[in-house]
């Protein structure tokens, strides 16, 4: 803006000087023409005439003219005939004067009094002889030519002064436009990312400079959603690893608390259960105190139980893994169940599709995860609800594999229930009837081959767990048991 405003007010400074010198130039032009209308009827009058007639002519002929005074000098300069006085002063332009008798040629002087233009134009004339004896003065007061030149000064600055205005105008719309807006946007873009919320994608319309700094700006964003994201991701990795470091924690004082019951409780048990089962021998067939006795002996394989449980999740072993069908897992589990199947009146339904490949894994905790999962899919069902065991080849992360899927009819399992089914000593069921171990255990096992194991539930309709194993050739994960 400062380099167009010095170039227009330039443009205007000449502008002014040019109408000024204009207006001058043509004031003495027409000064000129009046002033030789003048010398040529004096000159042919003084011929002719009395001088004091001519005298009065000629002031006649200035009526109307654009003249101030008129002012006729003998050779030797002194006037002998004056039109008028003018208010600014009567000085005898004495050396422009004397050039003009002794050369003959016409001149026009400049003078300023008051502060206000004087224009002289001198002019040499003729007496009857053919002789110059005296030079005619014209005068003209230029305030009329201030005034025009105030009037188009100021219609100049008028002019410019609009051009400024719509210059600024059409500027500062472009600015806001084509900068303000962009770097105000980019500016809130800034102040929300530093508040910490989404800024989101600033639009690029451009390939200036501007356009590139919104460019980088998005792509700053993009890189800090990205650190973020893997900030929290390790935030949460973090607190899983405290999470698994706490129960890691926990199993331990569980499996040292086990390792004390198992040694301190085991053997008295065993020499309870071994005393009874001697006395339950040693009754007749009908006495009444056997089914006593036999509640008893019930009892304490209960407590077993429960005690190697809490052995098998703390202490659990490596398994000993080898090339098995997932039918001969099956058949070996039913034996296992069938009795639980028949006293809670559910049917066994199972499907295998045909072609199954082998996976490898250890038979016995394979079978110990089936049969928990069954036994808690019997429980969850009413009298004549039935429970599938479906086995069919899977694919996960194009690595070939097994899935054995569990479904029954059951109540199915609440949404805040889910995510807690695999967590150790976590149970629905009424103190005495569970240990929560079940589930934990299955997992582990699960994991431990190198699987994974998911349930899927819909309350009113039922659950659906699923063990997915890699298939026997497929590649091992770290850390899985070859």
């Amino acid at each position: 803006m400062v380099p167009l405003v010095l170039a227009v007010g330039a443009h205007g400074v000449l502008r002014v000087r040019a109408e000024r010198a204009e207006i001058i130039g043509g004031t003495e032009r027409l000064m000129a023409l009046t002033a030789q209308a003048m010398q040529i009827t004096l000159e042919s009058a003084l011929r002719q005439r009395d001088p004091t007639d001519v005298y009065r002519l000629l002031f006649a002929m200035t009526a109307g003219q654009p003249i101030h005074r008129i002012r006729v000098f003998n050779d030797a300069l002194r006037p002998v005939a004056v039109s008028d006085r003018l208010p600014i002063g009567d000085e005898v332009p004495a050396e422009a004067l004397r050039e003009v008798l002794e050369t003959g040629h016409a001149t026009t002087l400049r003078a300023r009094l008051e502060d206000v233009l004087v224009l002289y134009h001198l002019l040499p004339i003729q007496g009857p002889t053919g002789r110059i004896d005296a030079a005619l003065e014209v005068v003209h007061i230029g305030d009329e030519l201030e005034r025009r030149t105030r009037a188009a000064v100021l219609a100049i600055v008028l002019e410019i002064g609009i051009l400024l205005a719509v210059l600024s105008a059409v500027t500062l719309v472009a600015l806001q436009r084509e900068v303000f807006g962009p770097v105000s946007r980019l500016a809130d873009g800034i102040r929300r990312l530093g508040e910490g919320g989404a800024p989101g994608r600033l639009a690029v319309r451009r390939r200036d400079e501007l356009g590139r700094v919104a460019e980088a700006f998005n792509a700053m964003t993009e890189q800090l959603a990205a650190a973020r994201g893997r900030l929290v991701a390790e935030g949460e990795r973090a607190l899983d690893l405290e999470r698994q470091l706490r129960h890691a924690q926990t199993l331990a004082v569980a499996g040292r608390l086990a390792s004390g019951l198992a040694h301190e409780i085991g053997t008295p048990l065993n020499i309870i259960s071994g005393r009874a089962e001697f006395v339950l021998q040693g009754l007749p067939p009908d006495d009444a105190r056997r089914a006593e006795l036999r509640g008893i002996i019930a009892q304490i394989d209960r407590i077993s139980s429960v005690i190697r449980s809490l052995l098998d999740l703390v202490r659990p072993r490596r398994p000993v893994v080898a090339p098995v069908q997932v039918g001969q897992v099956l058949e070996r589990c039913w034996p296992l169940v069938e009795h639980a199947a028949r006293r809670r009146r559910v049917r066994l339904e199972v499907a295998l599709a045909p072609g199954l490949p082998p996976f490898l894994a250890d038979g016995p905790q394979l079978e110990q995860v089936v049969v928990n999962l069954l036994m808690n899919a019997f429980e969850a069902c009413d009298a004549g609800d039935a429970v599938r065991v479906r086995a069919e080849a899977r694919a996960r992360d194009d690595e070939p594999g097994i899935a054995v899927l569990v479904e029954d009819e059951g109540g199915g399992i609440p949404a805040d229930v889910v995510a807690r089914v695999f967590e150790p000593f976590f149970t629905t069921k009424p103190p005495g009837q569970g240990t929560g171990l079940g589930l934990a255990i299955a997992r582990d096992i699960v994991r431990d081959h190198g699987g994974d194991i998911a349930v899927e539930s819909r309350p009113g309709e039922g659950t659906t767990f699923t063990v997915w194993l890699p298939a026997a050739g497929a590649p091992r994960p770290a850390g899985a048991p070859a």
